[in-house]
């Protein structure tokens, strides 16, 4: 019996999640800390930017994770966490370095298409930018497409200026429903959205979609 009760506490020890922990580090261009580089741990799904000595933290990184920093444009640095808690991460021209305290390594960056000029976001083009808010986002990423910040609000104008009746706010759509009176800056967190898609002509949505839509599927 104590041998059936040992061997069943055995398995349940094997089946259970890796236990979180602290990871930091530090990010350097050419051998100096860089800040404002974007920083994702992807399973976790957080998102942040260097500081002014070019260090990021997270709380809760599970081995088996990656982390996902921004290089360019077109060009990710991409780390697999392991049990190493504090790394430098030098990004060079052609490729970037990581050193765990014992080892240093050479690795090629990861090449990801092209982000600008499209009508659709995604969100791995959401966390990976380090924009925190949806007209940050639809400013940067979507082609044709006016953003003006006024006072702390903003101001999104897909189809140009229309009648004083049907005012200029394009309809805003979440997951299939259309909500009126949407406050862009404070709708939701950038990490829950899945993909944003500007529609400029409205297809599809009749007279509501005369100033055009913003459509935003949210992570289940």
């Amino acid at each position: 019996m104590k041998e059936k009760i040992l061997g069943f506490l055995l398995l349940s020890l094997c089946c259970l999640p890796l236990l979180a922990d602290d990871i930091s580090g530090v990010v350097m261009k050419k051998g100096k800390p860089k800040k404002g580089i974007t920083v994702w741990l992807k399973k976790a799904d957080l998102v942040m930017e260097t500081d002014k000595d070019g260090r990021f933290f997270f709380n809760n990184a599970f081995d088996g994770d990656t982390l996902q920093i921004t290089a360019g444009a077109k060009i990710d640095a991409k780390i697999v966490v392991r049990d190493w808690r504090q790394i430098n991460v030098n990004l060079e021209k052609n490729n970037y370095t990581v050193n765990d305290g014992k080892s240093e390594n050479t690795y090629e960056y990861i090449y990801l298409p092209s982000i600008k000029g499209g009508d659709g976001v995604t969100h791995e083009m959401i966390m990976r930018s380090g924009l925190r808010s949806i007209p940050e986002i639809i400013r940067n990423y979507i082609s044709g497409v006016v953003v003006v910040s006024d006072g702390g609000s903003s101001k999104v104008q897909v189809r140009g200026i229309s009648s004083v009746n049907s005012g200029t706010d394009p309809l805003v759509v979440v997951d299939g429903v259309a909500l009126d009176g949407v406050d862009l800056d404070t709708l939701m967190p950038v990490e829950e959205i899945a993909s944003l898609k500007v529609i400029k002509d409205g297809s599809g949505y009749g007279v509501r979609g005369a100033n055009g839509v913003i459509e935003i599927i949210t992570i289940k």
